[in-house]
């Protein structure tokens, strides 16, 4: 079965940018207006967490207008939501993103997926015991779900695109929890594949105008990608972008038993190239070793999080993202977080939370070793 991902240009969130949606809209048969008429439609962008639109952390707040202007037009009940990291600053979060500004002008409600936690599955996760997934009613509960994910890089699945924008959906204490849980890669793909296949039916629009580059999904960098890209399956969309971005689908582990080949993704329109996207320098997982050889080598095959004491502020949000409670802060003025290593299970959770770039993952030397014997082959 055909995959069709629709590419249109798009080099600013100004001028070019209404247009560019239109030409999306009219190009794609799953975005007609009849599809969203008289629908309850979630609106789901990356919020992650209170980051600037121009930093490319979060969906740009203009794409999310653009988007729910032409779903009110088609006659569609719109409703924006998504569950960011720091739930516990969740109107600031809202306000830095410009997202608040926008559901304000355009009045559509957003919600916050906090209230709304329900029991949906069981999953078993890298220990091998059964655990409960929860996810937002609001999700569940839609009829349509459209989903405006921010292209980036990611040191867990090296893409965070139209697929990893649903864990959104699982309400912020939640995530964490599930980050210990599923603490292998393979596994936090399994989990990411059974929560899509719980989901109402969707499309996914990436913002591919800025996307981001080097240490995602939060610290790396601005990289201007001129595109916008659609598709009504999200691991099409992922494939897709793979091309585009020069990623080697074979290591986004999530796309590993998706239920779609990458040769049945037909890319359509103005489809880029580009250059320069980079994942994050510590991308090193060990998913790939005989758990023989994990057990033998001991504690010589690590990744683990290091801490520039330059830029880091004591904030603490490391901390409270870390789901195995390995990491404390020191006392006093100066205060630092504090790895305790043996619980580390290289989640990233403190990398991704960190608001000043001051957490680098870094692999031990015989990883990195392995690392280049398993690339090499």
């Amino acid at each position: 079965m055909v995959q069709r991902v629709d590419f249109v240009s798009c080099t600013d969130y100004a001028e070019r940018l209404p247009v560019a949606v239109d030409e999306l809209f009219s190009a794609s048969p799953y975005l007609a207006g009849s599809r969203f008429s008289g629908r309850r439609v979630l609106v789901k962008p990356n919020m992650l967490t209170d980051r600037l639109p121009e930093q490319a952390v979060t969906t740009h707040p203009e794409l999310l207008r653009q988007v729910v202007r032409r779903l009110k037009r088609f006659g569609a009940r719109v409703t924006v939501g998504d569950s960011p990291q720091n739930v516990l600053k969740l109107q600031q979060v809202w306000d830095r993103t410009g997202i608040s500004a926008v559901c304000s002008d355009e009045q559509v409600p957003l919600v916050s997926f906090e209230q709304s936690a329900r029991a949906v599955f069981e999953l078993a996760g890298s220990d091998g015991v059964d655990h409960t997934v929860v996810m937002a009613g609001e999700a569940l509960d839609a009829e349509l779900v459209v989903n405006l994910p921010k292209v980036k890089s990611h040191f867990i699945t090296r893409l965070s695109a139209a697929v990893k924008n649903v864990y959104g959906t699982v309400p912020g204490p939640a995530k964490t929890e599930l980050h210990k849980f599923f603490s292998k890669n393979r596994d936090f793909a399994r989990l990411l594949q059974e929560i899509w296949r719980r989901l109402p039916p969707s499309v996914s629009i990436a913002d591919g105008v800025v996307g981001m580059s080097g240490e995602g999904p939060s610290n790396g960098y601005p990289l201007p990608m001129g595109f916008l890209a659609a598709a009504e399956s999200p691991f099409a969309l992922d494939y897709a972008l793979c091309r585009v971005l020069a990623v080697d689908p074979a290591r986004v582990p999530y796309l590993s038993g998706c239920g779609v080949a990458a040769d049945e993704v037909e890319l359509m329109g103005d489809v880029p190239k580009v250059g320069g996207f980079e994942v994050p320098s510590g991308l090193c997982s060990i998913d790939h070793l005989p758990n023989w050889l994990v057990r033998w080598t001991g504690n010589m095959v690590w990744v683990r999080p290091a801490f520039d004491y330059g830029r880091c502020i004591g904030c603490g949000r490391c901390v409270s993202a870390c789901p195995k409670q390995a990491l404390s802060l020191t006392g006093g003025k100066a205060r630092r977080p504090v790895l305790k290593k043996r619980d580390c299970i290289s989640c990233a959770c403190c990398h991704e939370a960190c608001p000043r770039g001051a957490v680098e993952m870094k692999p031990s030397a015989l990883t990195r070793m392995l690392r280049i014997f398993h690339v090499n082959q």
